[in-house]
């Protein structure tokens, strides 16, 4: 609209009649993005800008600044992600092309409305000055975007989908930085596994809903019940692995017994009645300079001396 105001006071009737028309092919592209149609809407408001470009050059010249819109339309117009690439390639190019021609020919010659030197001058700058405002706007975005993307990424690589906890390789590459800040600090560093009781009859009588629902249960039992420097992972089917920095088993033993009443308190409700769900932990502390796998090896023989014990136990492997 300020650009129609400016072409009615210079008298350049087209060009404010192409800005009527600019603002109705806006009105038509958020009605088409009401619709979700918006590799439709991305290419008209792109198209807009470039035709709005070339014939502002074409009627006032050059000097204008108008033409600075085509270098923005390209990347904008080949960085979205609804159009397919061979459309994109071809209108990417025939604005290029546009550019081009408007360089090589429209640059010597004469405009169709002489403008005053302030006023050409005040719009060159205001463009450019646009322009810039735009592509750092855009670099800011395409940034955002970027670091958005990655986090995602990694999030999708370090976590269990089902349980939002950490998923088996963060934890081992977080027991192997324990291990690490230990050989500079020595400091004790328990590790917990968590095994679900009979938790192939859970799935089998009630359905792999319910399976699912009781391993989100005991999650946020084991998310609760340790401290925010503590590390809890999805270690595989219904097993859990804890890594408590800071503890030895002798610290370790009343969380872990903690742990295993929580669990025993929760109440899976079903159509018929609620059933209980219970757990064994095996614990055993990290020794120095060992490989991470032998420590949860080690822990792991605890939690099966509590399988055979009767279940629904802690059972601590001395190192």
């Amino acid at each position: 609209m300020a650009f129609g105001l400016l072409f009615y006071q210079a008298l350049v009737e087209p060009m404010m009649w192409v800005n009527v028309g600019s603002v109705l092919t806006y009105v038509l592209a958020a009605a088409l993005l009401r619709q979700d149609r918006v590799g439709a809407a991305m290419f008209l408001m792109i198209a807009e800008v470039a035709a709005h470009a070339i014939l502002a050059v074409v009627a006032v010249g050059w000097e204008s600044g108008f033409h600075y819109y085509l270098l923005i339309a390209i990347p904008v117009y080949l960085a979205n992600q609804v159009n397919k690439w061979p459309f994109k390639i071809a209108f990417a190019g025939s604005i290029a092309a546009a550019y081009l021609l408007l360089d090589w020919y429209w640059r010597q010659a004469p405009p169709h409305f002489v403008m005053s030197p302030d006023t050409l001058a005040y719009l060159h700058r205001f463009n450019l000055a646009t322009t810039i405002a735009l592509l750092s706007g855009l670099t800011v975005l395409y940034v955002h975007l970027i670091t958005q993307a990655e986090e995602r990424l990694h999030e999708l690589a370090t976590t269990d989908s089902l349980t939002g906890l950490m998923n088996r390789r963060s934890i081992l590459v977080a027991l192997e930085h324990e291990q690490a800040l230990r050989e500079r600090k020595p400091h004790p560093c328990a590790v917990l596994i968590v095994d679900i009781d009979h938790f192939k009859r859970i799935n089998d009588t009630y359905g792999h809903n319910m399976g699912d629902w009781a391993l989100q249960a005991v999650a946020d039992v084991l998310k609760i019940g340790v401290r925010d420097m503590d590390f809890v992972a999805r270690w595989g089917g219904e097993e859990f692995l804890i890594i408590l920095p800071f503890a030895d088993t002798q610290t370790a033993l009343p969380v872990a017994e903690r742990l295993r009443l929580g669990i025993a308190d929760l109440r899976i409700p079903t159509k018929d009645a609620e059933i209980t769900i219970t757990a064994t932990l095996g614990l055993t502390e990290l020794r120095a300079k060992e490989p991470s796998d032998t420590a949860i090896q080690r822990a792991d023989v605890a939690l099966y001396k509590g399988k055979h014990a009767g279940r629904n136990q802690v059972v601590v492997n001395p190192i």
